[in-house]
């Protein structure tokens, strides 16, 4: 049944910031502490590092005020860098190959790195399409326009559209300011839900609940 596309995000979403190896990142950091220069403190640059897992680096950049410079060594490193790793999904995974409807990742970051987690992960071939929203790339879409362009490609109304992600800020809003149903992962502790998703899941067996729901009323 192909008369819905559900997008999903990658990061926390299919794949928890946890598996990604602490070091990893540590050419970065110590590149980046030199380049800091005093600008920002220690313990904020801490806090910036210790998010570098699940926010890609123009937002860890907007939010603690990086130089110029050090963006300069972030995007010449983290373009640069070998990444070599073993990761794991969710354990709720499989879920997603049982949903009905066109599958499509769509993750945004470093080309280099976001491909290098998807070649660990090896579920390149679950999905219908795979689109990497390039950040430093000079004529960047951005998710909003992305999420426009799979729905006229595959002759989608908005509301045909599901998407799921764990950033309120990122996929969520732009998913809403579209019309499409979104809905956002989060941690089942959670008392309370960020942004304004249509929906909440802590797994992808709740969100097969909501699709094949939905699928059945509009039948």
């Amino acid at each position: 049944m192909n008369n819905i596309a559900i997008i999903y995000d990658l990061d926390e979403t299919i794949l928890p910031a946890s598996a990604v190896p602490d070091s990893t990142f540590d050419p970065l950091f110590e590149a980046l502490r030199k380049a800091n220069k005093g600008k920002i403190k220690d313990a904020e640059l801490d806090k910036a590092f210790a998010e570098m897992k699940y926010l890609a680096i123009d937002v860890l950049s907007d939010k603690y005020g990086f130089s110029k410079k050090m963006d300069q060594v972030a995007k010449e490193l983290l373009t640069t860098m070998d990444y070599s790793f073993q990761l794991k999904t969710y354990e709720d995974y499989d879920f997603i190959k049982t949903i009905p409807g066109i599958k499509v990742l769509v993750t945004s970051g470093v080309i280099k790195l976001q491909q290098a987690k998807l070649d660990a992960l090896e579920i390149e071939g679950d999905f219908d399409e795979i689109i990497i929203d390039d950040l430093y790339a000079a004529d960047r879409p951005g998710k909003k326009e992305i999420f426009s362009r799979i729905a006229k490609k595959y002759q989608l109304t908005p509301d045909q559209v599901w998407i799921v992600g764990d950033n309120p800020d990122a996929e969520i809003n732009a998913g809403n300011e579209l019309g499409m149903i979104t809905v956002l992962r989060i941690n089942a502790e959670d008392k309370k839900v960020p942004g304004k998703p249509m929906f909440t899941i802590s797994s992808f067996k709740e969100l097969k609940k909501l699709v094949t729901a939905s699928l059945k009323i509009n039948a």
